[in-house]
């Protein structure tokens, strides 16, 4: 009993210390619980927020939807965008539905215009996709603007406090309309801009996948091309379907309207250009008119400008074509070359002989005929013989132009050799044709035909370039008063030369772009160019040393011929050349930018430079040294000028005009006509007397005895005065001067001072007075010695 006392104790003393310490525990950690008014009151300044707390919150929150709903708007950029996405789709559909037709014959022309298209389409994707992800961003971030409204304290308080509440009831309802209104301006924004991204990103998809077959047959293709597809001629006869030619028809209308209307930009800058071409020339033509000198143009046999301007600028503009379209489709390029030969139709009609114009007619007929064969997919026997005697016409024609072609022709000699190109193509097109291989034929007949059209019109773009320096040659010195002829020989050689390799160089482009490899050989050639190269710790390219000795032979060019542009050839004495000395530091300027535009465009590193100059630097100090000073001179008298071109000067013991001041040395050319050459440091060196630096008049003076008689002396000396004065090249407000200088018995020795006006005339004028004087005298009886 006494046991289970104790035990009963023990349990109850245990249960009390058990909830004491539970006790204890809760009221350490118990926190007074506030309701959730209590708690919006911590985000607030007071316990209650006043109404103008309320109002300044409301339109707080107006004025952010209302620059939400302004900015969630789609921007016209973004749904322009939307549309050209239609176009992208197309231009996929397109490529992928002529992949299949492709299968039946080989076109690498083709090929090559689906892939330039799919890639243009890729990167059009690319950047509307670039587009899109950057306005789903910003939609984004508007929306969560609309949702922080939410987490406003006093607004939720003014929701909750409905007798406050009252008082912005219509405050209330037009923020939560204007905010729905939003909401659904953001929702529909957003689901726009997804399913344009959506579309954008399915169109990369199947652009790439499309991609991989174009390489694949474009790989296949080069392999391909010299296979045989169809079967030798004297076999069994093909039978062509009738749609074949329609489909492919239908196929290049849709590539070359693809291409027309993604290539506005080049066709601006193209016919940007001609139309520059043209008022320039017009511009000559206008001058030379105004002042009646348009007969003189047949000295310089300047043919194709004077009597058809507008043919020459769109000769220009078609010739020139072909290296803004290299990756235009087939007909494009045929449908440009058929301009290009009506043009040329058009300008050589009336200048070419007769026999040589028919011959050009059979080959503008050729053209057009091997356009239309290249079409058909898969010709009939008849259709195959029909191209073989095009091939047989095209090198009877080959040969008989060679012949008839003049020797004196533009490029006579580079379009010779394109004809016999023409006449062994067309042979070896005869032989692919009858052993089956199409492709290998209509490329062959295809490239030599359109290679002969395009050489006849870089041929006439050689002749209009020349004919259009030597018209601002002529046109410059009619303007300057320079009416004397030049030879126009020199100047064409000058600028033959590099037109010559222009041309040689458009030429090739176009005919490998027509073979199909100008790609091949652009990737290779680039390749090589781009490939790094090292030698020590420096790094560069071939194709950076190139363009570095490009640029610098190109201001070289324009530093020396610029001059032409002026009427200025070099030769001409006397009068108007002042603009020389302004030419000159034209020319310097042309080269310093050319060195610095060559240096920063070729990428090579400018601390190197840096060096290799300072090394340069200390061997012109040692042994360069008056090259340098006569260098230095020769730009302080480009801008000091103390003599300028044309100026009557005596340097040392020299004398006579300036003819050149160049930046080495400067060129005299005496009396006697002998050129004589002074270096820069001397003529700074020595004393310059300058007899044309403020005006051309110069003192003239001389002894005459006369034997008077009877006659008097002041009357004699007036009547010389008067005999000076009627003299043209005297000038007239400086009053002449005779003194006498000795008598002796009846002989009177006069001092005869007066001005001439032209120090260039300075001896004619001498001597002509000199006569006037003596038949003065004679007349009025008094003897002169």
């Amino acid at each position: 009993m006494n046991t289970l006392k104790h035990y009963t104790r023990y349990t109850v003393a245990l249960i009390l210390f058990t909830l004491l310490a539970t006790s204890l525990t809760w009221a350490q950690n118990w926190r007074p619980r506030r309701d959730k008014s209590q708690q919006l009151m911590l985000f607030t300044d007071s316990a209650t927020a006043t109404a103008a707390e309320f109002m300044l919150h409301l339109e707080m929150a107006y004025q952010k939807i209302d620059s939400v709903q302004t900015e969630c708007k789609l921007s016209p950029e973004i749904l322009l965008i939307g549309q050209r996405l239609s176009e992208s789709d197309s231009i996929v559909r397109f490529v992928d539905q002529s992949l299949v037709k492709y299968d039946q014959t080989l076109n690498l022309r083709n090929l090559e215009i689906l892939k330039t298209l799919l890639e243009s389409t890729q990167h059009d994707l690319k950047r509307y996709n670039e587009s899109f992800k950057t306005s789903n961003e910003k939609l984004t971030k508007l929306r969560a603007e609309i949702r922080s409204l939410r987490k406003d304290s006093i607004l939720r308080q003014l929701y909750r406090d409905s007798i406050a509440r009252k008082k912005f009831i219509p405050q209330l309802k037009a923020l939560r309309q204007k905010r729905r209104y939003t909401d659904s301006v953001l929702t529909n924004s957003l689901s726009t801009v997804n399913k344009y991204k959506t579309q954008a990103s399915a169109g990369s998809i199947q652009a790439a996948q499309l991609m991989s077959q174009l390489n694949y047959r474009l790989n296949m293709a080069g392999r391909k091309v010299f296979q045989k597809e169809l079967n030798y001629i004297w076999e069994k006869r093909m039978v062509a379907g009738g749609d074949d030619f329609k489909h492919a028809f239908d196929e290049e209308q849709k590539a070359f309207n693809f291409y027309y209307s993604n290539s506005s930009g080049t066709r601006f800058i193209r016919w940007l250009l001609g139309i520059a071409f043209l008022w320039w020339v017009m511009r000559n033509l206008r001058i030379l008119k105004r002042t009646g000198r348009t007969d003189s143009l047949q000295t310089y046999n300047i043919s194709h400008l004077s009597l058809h301007p507008v043919l020459s600028a769109f000769a220009v503009i078609f010739s020139l074509a072909p290296l803004f379209d290299l990756q235009a489709p087939a007909v494009y390029m045929q449908f440009v070359q058929f301009l290009l030969v009506i043009t040329l139709t058009l300008l050589y009609r009336k200048q070419w002989p007769r026999n040589l114009f028919q011959y050009w007619i059979a080959i503008v007929a050729l053209f057009i005929a091997f356009s239309l064969t290249n079409h058909i997919l898969v010709p009939s026997f008849w259709q195959r013989c029909i191209i073989i005697g095009l091939n047989v016409g095209a090198i009877v024609l080959g040969l008989l132009f060679r012949k008839a072609l003049p020797r004196d022709h533009q490029l006579g000699r580079f379009i010779r050799i394109v004809f016999i190109l023409l006449v062994v193509m067309n042979a070896l097109a005869i032989l692919a044709n009858i052993s089956g291989r199409l492709t290998l034929a209509n490329m062959l007949s295809m490239s030599s035909v359109i290679g002969v059209t395009q050489v006849i019109g870089l041929s006439a773009l050689v002749k209009i370039l020349v004919e259009a320096v030597l018209l601002q040659i002529h046109t410059s010195r009619i303007q300057q008063s320079l009416v004397n002829t030049f030879d126009p020989t020199p100047i064409v050689s000058d600028f033959r030369k590099p037109l010559l390799g222009v041309v040689l160089l458009i030429w090739l482009v176009v005919f490998t772009a027509n073979l199909n490899i100008y790609d091949a050989l652009f990737s290779g050639i680039s390749n090589i160019l781009n490939a790094q190269q090292n030698i020590g710790n420096t790094s560069f390219t071939a194709g950076s040393i190139l363009l570095f000795f490009l640029i610098i032979w190109l201001a070289h060019f324009l530093q020396r011929y610029i001059g032409y542009f002026l009427g200025d050839i070099g030769d001409d004495e006397g009068e108007s050349l002042a603009h020389r000395s302004r030419l000159l530091m034209t020319k310097l300027v042309l080269l310093g930018a050319g060195y610095l535009l060559a240096v920063s465009a070729s990428g090579l590193p400018v601390d190197k430079i840096t060096i290799v100059l300072g090394a340069l630097g200390v061997g012109i100090g040692l042994g360069l040294q008056n090259i340098v000073n006569n260098f230095v001179s020769g730009i302080i008298l480009i801008f000091d000028r103390p003599l300028k071109v044309g100026d009557s000067v005596e340097v040392g013991s020299h004398a006579g005009r300036v003819k050149e001041i160049g930046l080495r040395s400067s060129t005299l050319v005496t009396t006697d006509g002998a050129d004589v050459i002074i270096p820069n440091g001397d003529v700074l060196s020595q004393h310059i007397v300058n007899w044309t630096l403020g005006n051309t008049y110069k003192r003239i003076d001389f002894n005459i005895t006369l034997t008077l008689g009877d006659h008097d002396k002041d009357a004699v000396i007036n009547q010389i005065k008067e005999v000076i004065k009627g003299e043209d090249c005297v000038l007239k407000k400086r009053e002449p001067a005779v003194l006498i200088e000795s008598v002796k018995d009846n002989d009177i020795q006069l001092k005869i001072f007066f001005w001439c006006e032209d120090v260039y005339k300075e001896e004619q004028t001498k001597s002509e007075v000199r006569y006037q004087i003596y038949r003065s005298l004679k007349d009025a009886g008094i003897n002169s010695k």
